[in-house]
């Protein structure tokens, strides 16, 4: 279990498993030498620390921890719960205004996670809260929204790119000064073929709340999702990597253990099945194989990834020299600048690259909430310096 990984690593690792199961492994590492103050650094870079706290808690390894170092997770902790509780009344005020004004939607992700496998455990952080909705229901959802307070600060605002976007991740943000990002999803499979069936087949399966216009994805096929995405972050050279989403889709399986352990029914391509598959290869090394799970033409060797262990990626995001990030990096902003659609003319490439520098008013007046006329010419000469002074700090941040 854990190969590889430090003591201090591993003890993060196992706080993935909410139930005490694991008590000997826990109270072993607890006994060891433990660096407390690298297991803490390690935790608030990870953001696990709630699970941590958690974590020996329920193993009644208190006694092991150095005063300071508990205190501080406890803290931490205490301020995570303060922020679920937050978080969960955005919830509920969200799903009363999508019922009032009968929208159709469903939680994924975090928000989904933190009223199922994370009820009674406010360990789970969240920065946005992932809906997915019906495309025509847009116009109605950004008026709600906008009534609410939230506020989008989208290049897409631009009249000329609005025309251009793709959104195939998600619809351009929703911002709002005192609450959670909200980012509306019109699919979760966003480079799967035959989108309008697939779509079709999730709405179909989903299970509708009562009194209330709020579905919720059927579990193997919000498993598939979690894993999906995470793939997707772990195979990008451009994207951030988050632990704790490997403890959901582990949590997931054990929680729905009896809907995730069918064979995959959905009408998914081979690479989008790939990707799946090799988040749970590297989820079964690590954590334990889920007794009973079946799914047919399961390959621990997917196209070559089998090479990739969690070792491997969390090193990746740790132990990365100078010379690779600058090429993440490079590469993250070619993407941005000329590559953000590979179906785009050599022309619409150049019109977004320029928009990106010089968008138009409405894009300064959403971009930095821009309230007084005079402020816009001031906003209009600094946007090119604000962009490209983003652009530099990235590649100079050690």
């Amino acid at each position: 279990m854990f190969r590889n990984f430090s003591p201090e690593m591993q003890l993060l690792l196992l706080s993935a498993y909410l139930d005490i199961n694991n008590h000997q492994h826990v109270q072993q590492l607890c006994n060891s030498a433990l660096n407390w103050t690298e297991v803490l650094s390690l935790s608030k870079k990870w953001a696990v620390h709630a699970y941590l706290f958690h974590c020996i808690e329920s193993n009644r390894m208190t006694t092991h921890v150095p005063e300071n170092e508990y205190q501080a997770l406890k803290q931490m902790y205490q301020r995570q719960v303060m922020q679920t509780l937050y978080l969960k009344r955005q919830l509920h005020e969200l799903q009363k205004q999508f019922t009032q004004n009968n929208i159709p939607f469903c939680l994924i992700k975090g928000a989904e996670l933190i009223d199922t496998i994370y009820q009674n455990m406010p360990v789970r952080p969240m920065s946005d809260i992932d809906i997915l909705c019906h495309p025509k229901d847009i116009s109605k959802i950004q008026g709600m929204l906008n009534q609410m307070g939230y506020y989008q600060k989208s290049m897409h605002q631009s009249h000329e790119l609005q025309m251009l976007a793709s959104h195939r991740k998600h619809f351009p943000a929703f911002f709002h000064d005192s609450r959670h990002t909200i980012e509306i999803h019109f699919n979760i499979f966003p480079d799967a073929t035959d989108q309008e069936d697939l779509t079709r087949e999730l709405w179909n399966a989903a299970r509708p709340e009562k009194s209330s216009t709020q579905f919720h994805l059927n579990p193997l096929h919000h498993f598939m999702y979690l894993c999906h995405h995470l793939a997707y972050h772990i195979l990008s050279p451009r994207e951030g990597l988050v632990l704790y989403w490997f403890f959901d889709i582990y949590q997931w399986m054990l929680q729905y253990q009896n809907e995730v352990t069918t064979p995959f029914n959905l009408s998914l391509d081979t690479k989008t099945l790939d990707r799946i598959h090799f988040v749970l290869n590297i989820v079964f090394n690590e954590w334990g194989r889920i007794e009973g799970f079946t799914e047919a033409g399961f390959n621990e060797n997917i196209n070559g990834h089998q090479k990739i262990s969690l070792c491997t990626i969390i090193q990746k995001h740790t132990e990365e020299d100078v010379v690779e990030k600058k090429k993440r990096i490079l590469s993250y902003y070619w993407q941005i600048f000329f590559d953000k659609d590979p179906k785009w003319s050599f022309k619409t490439r150049l019109l977004y690259w320029f928009r990106l520098f010089f968008p138009q008013v409405s894009y300064l007046r959403d971009r930095y909430q821009i309230q007084s006329q005079w402020a816009l010419p001031i906003y209009g000469l600094c946007h090119p310096l604000i962009v490209l002074g983003r652009a530099i700090k990235r590649l100079v941040r050690p």
